[in-house]
């Protein structure tokens, strides 16, 4: 799970008022009205501490519709054929690489099973990277091997005034004949590496490597993949790995993808993007899979937890903030899923400041009006707030009147000002009401994949809901049904040299990937649940465990994994009475989302990022 991951609701349900923000609590209210956006350029902010209100940049001349005409014409010529017909993954592979460790872990040097091997640069232009200028020797230490670097990638950016950086998935594509791949690099200690390949079009499950050997700082190694057979093949991967270089046969080729004219896209959020999957066990998943349900290779995010438009998150940094490195990237597409953590500002004490309506609906449109003044051409899409408390998603609560005075419930009020600040930017745009399931909205006026109903169902109502009261429930959410697992107990830790592979098979399920840990003894101390799986049940139905004894001195023995105890709320929201014949699943989320109610489980990640694909890819058609 995300390590920055804020838990929605924390103080709601607190016999003050309770705030409905997925990463902060409740605070007094402001006494400052609404006012129209343009008076919120000399407002400032409504209470102090609150973040400044942006600096409105005037609403950017509308590029030549001619390069917009061309520039959607380019995406639809490239996502007709390469995205899929099902909005599915990738297929399968039929023909899987080995893919572990080339030797033992090290302080300075990364091991080989290629000694006579040529090294290339992680920086080669025969090997593609999303944002390839935001890859930089970064780390702290500065670590290098054979003389090169080890490159992270991060966007540089301020918040108040201090110096932060946001990361983005480390992605390498190429293209060779070599039987045996190298990529070698470093990886923190008491830590893990998960690889996810596609190979000429066809989809490699997740490898977890781990990376452990309980000294602290970096661990260099060398990820190995070894194919059955040396041909050409266009490899993609992503990797946790701060890579340095590649490595071939001396007689191997790498060659050029030629990828320069294929879309990127940029997907810009919170924690619901730091979500992991069986498929990315890295996170940043609904990203990843989405982009990959599209045909889309070159994928960059900013994700950043309990943050929004306004919402600094602990002055960590919100969208605004963030700009100066994202509207950088120069994607074809920028997905924008913020807003659940606004609109109230946590501080870095804890305390939550409320801006005043004007400067919060400033802070929305103004991030867009910068995003479209940066990227002329670009599809930007914008959702509504995703709700993963059904029954707050139409209720009439409302945090904080000085704020919110609009007459509608916060979820209603922060998705009508999303939709709105998008229609006051030139095209091309399009707008996807993931609360209310009101379908895609583009900017040529055209709409798609109108279900009227939430993506979220399910939860507990308010006593006395109606369909014309609906006060809400912020405790009445659910959540760890689809059957992940919890834990792996170490019965005995054996001794090993360096943490071992740890993998799942068999049982009902798929998608578990696990890391081990170590002491300075070698003992396995902990087996870590990187994502629990789906689709798991009790006795043949779980997975069974295998260590790897590759680095083994003697055996660990591990006892019978524990399922997740899901969070059933019983009840069904929208009420069933509302809803037309046949339309039953009203609790989804005891199944899309964990245990904490808040986040997407692997199965919710699939679920949100197909959806996605699905009305990204019609709303550009119909551009």
């Amino acid at each position: 799970m995300p390590g920055s991951r804020r838990k929605f609701l924390q103080w709601a349900g607190s016999a003050t008022s309770a705030a409905l923000l997925s990463a902060c609590s409740a605070g007094q209210a402001s006494s400052e009205g609404s006012a129209s956006a343009q008076q919120a350029e000399n407002s400032g902010a409504a209470a102090s501490g609150s973040p400044p209100a942006p600096e409105s940049s005037p609403a950017s001349a509308s590029p030549e519709p001619a390069a917009v005409s061309a520039a959607m014409a380019g995406l639809r010529s490239y996502l007709q054929p390469h995205a899929s017909g099902t909005f599915s993954l990738p297929p399968n592979s039929l023909s899987l690489p080995t893919i572990s460790w080339a030797g033992p872990l090290s302080t300075y040097s990364a091991a080989t099973s290629l000694p006579g091997g040529v090294v290339i640069p992680v920086t080669s232009t025969l090997i593609s990277r999303p944002i390839p200028h935001f890859w930089t020797a970064t780390l702290p230490g500065n670590p290098t091997l054979n003389g090169l670097p080890c490159l992270n990638v991060a966007r540089p950016y301020t918040c108040n005034g201090v110096a932060k950086t946001v990361s983005s998935p480390r992605i390498l594509r190429f293209k060779t004949d070599a039987q045996v791949v190298e990529l070698s690099g470093v990886v923190p200690d008491y830590g893990q590496t998960v690889q996810t390949l596609i190979v000429d079009g066809q989809l490699v499950p997740a490898k977890v490597l781990s990376s452990a050997r309980a000294i602290g700082g970096w661990n260099a190694g060398t990820i190995r993949i070894a194919f059955q057979s040396a041909t050409v093949r266009d490899i993609w991967i992503e990797t946790y790995m701060f890579v340095a270089y590649l490595r071939i046969g001396a007689s191997d080729t790498l060659v050029a993808v030629n990828d320069a004219a294929d879309p990127q896209i940029t997907v810009i959020g919170d924690s619901y993007l730091q979500s992991g999957s069986g498929n990315f066990g890295n996170g940043n998943a609904i990203a990843l899979e989405a982009a990959a349900r599209l045909g889309i290779r070159k994928v960059a995010t900013d994700s950043v937890g309990g943050t929004g438009y306004w919402n600094t998150g602990g002055e960590v940094g919100n969208l605004n903030d963030r700009l100066t490195g994202h509207s950088q990237d120069g994607s074809a597409i920028y997905l924008v899923t913020a807003g659940l953590n606004d609109y109230g500002n946590l501080q870095a004490d804890g305390t939550v400041s409320w801006p005043s309506g004007s400067a919060f609906q400033a802070a929305v449109l103004t991030y867009l009006q910068r995003l479209r003044a940066a990227n002329p051409s670009s599809l930007i899409v914008v959702t509504a707030p995703f709700c993963p408390v059904p029954p707050m998603s139409d209720s009439s609560y409302v945090a904080n009147s000085g704020t919110n005075s609009s007459g509608m419930g916060d979820f209603l009020y922060l998705a009508s000002v999303h939709k709105e600040s998008l229609q006051q930017i030139a095209a091309p745009w399009v707008y996807i009401d993931v609360l209310m399931g009101g379908g895609w909205l583009n900017s040529s006026g055209a709409s798609g994949d109108i279900r009227n109903l939430q993506w979220f169902t399910g939860g507990t109502p308010g006593p006395g809901t109606t369909a014309t009261y609906k006060p809400g429930n912020t405790l009445g959410g659910g959540g760890g049904g689809f059957g992940g697992i919890a834990s792996v107990p170490v019965t005995y830790g054996g001794r090993y040299n360096q943490a071992p592979e740890v993998s799942a098979s068999g049982g009902s399920g798929s998608g578990l990937l696990l890391a081990a840990q170590i002491n300075g003894s070698g003992a396995v101390t902990s087996i870590s649940v990187l994502q629990p799986g789906e689709g798991y049940s009790a006795g043949s139905g779980l997975p069974r465990i295998t260590i790897d004894p590759a680095f083994q001195v003697s055996a660990a023995t591990l006892g019978t994994p524990t399922l997740i105890n899901g969070i059933d709320p019983s009840g069904a929201y929208p009420l069933p009475s509302w809803e037309a014949e046949g339309v039953t699943d009203l609790n989804n989320i005891y199944r899309m989302l964990m245990p904490d109610k808040t986040h997407p489980s692997p199965l919710g990640v699939e679920y949100l990022a197909q959806r996605l694909a699905l009305n990204i890819f019609e709303a550009v058609m119909a551009l």
